[in-house]
């Protein structure tokens, strides 16, 4: 066997341990799409923000159960579940078209990991829904969305990593008065677009 042979059969031999422990086929769209719903969503939910304001019923999030506060909720649900859905649709979709199984120990650790802090999360976000402190919202949203990243990071590829670092990082001016909508706007919709266009142009391997 000659040395060059010797050493494709090692890159063969490492990228299969690399696909069997990393989930490579991000597509994206799993960027690009969570990104444009994210910015949809609060866009409606600036709009239902301004509509109360101007009727008299911005100061009623005090109690809630008041109605701005159920449409709130009820728009990051939508988005939540149309986001999950987009990204994992997508995902597979460009597993499938690489030959690449869409069941794998990988992906079990990507979800378990991904879960985790998010579950860790909304417990906060219930506290924070029963008492009422909603300037703490965008803070805990973007911090522990960063953890999952980070923390999913080992699973798949390496940037998602400092898109969860960057996630973690604009949790701190999101506690800043007036600045939670628009820090959640470049976290959730422009950090994701910008994202998925930079997976687009990634050289394939």
């Amino acid at each position: 066997m000659s040395q060059n042979q010797y050493s494709e059969d090692l890159a063969h031999i490492r990228s299969m341990m690399e696909r069997s422990s990393r989930f490579l086929s991000l597509s994206g769209w799993a960027g690009i799409i969570p990104g444009m719903l994210a910015l949809a969503g609060l866009a409606a939910a600036t709009w239902c923000i301004r509509q109360a304001s101007a009727t008299g019923r911005y100061d009623a999030m005090d109690n809630h159960d008041s109605m701005l506060v159920i449409q709130l909720g009820a728009i990051a649900l939508i988005v939540l579940a149309l986001s999950i859905f987009a990204s994992w649709y997508t995902c597979m979709r460009k597993a499938r078209l690489e030959k690449q199984s869409t069941w794998t120990p990988a992906i079990r650790n990507m979800l378990l990991h991904f879960a985790i802090p998010l579950m860790a999360g909304a417990i906060i976000v219930g506290w924070i829904y029963q008492k009422e402190q909603w300037q703490m919202l965008s803070p805990v949203l973007l911090s522990f969305y960063g953890l999952a990243l980070v923390l999913v990071s080992q699973f798949t590829l390496r940037s998602v990593f400092w898109l969860g670092i960057l996630e973690i990082s604009l949790s701190i001016p999101a506690g800043i008065t007036g600045w939670d909508l628009p820090v959640l706007a470049i976290g959730f919709g422009l950090a994701h677009i910008a994202y998925g266009i930079m997976m687009f142009n990634k050289p394939k391997a």
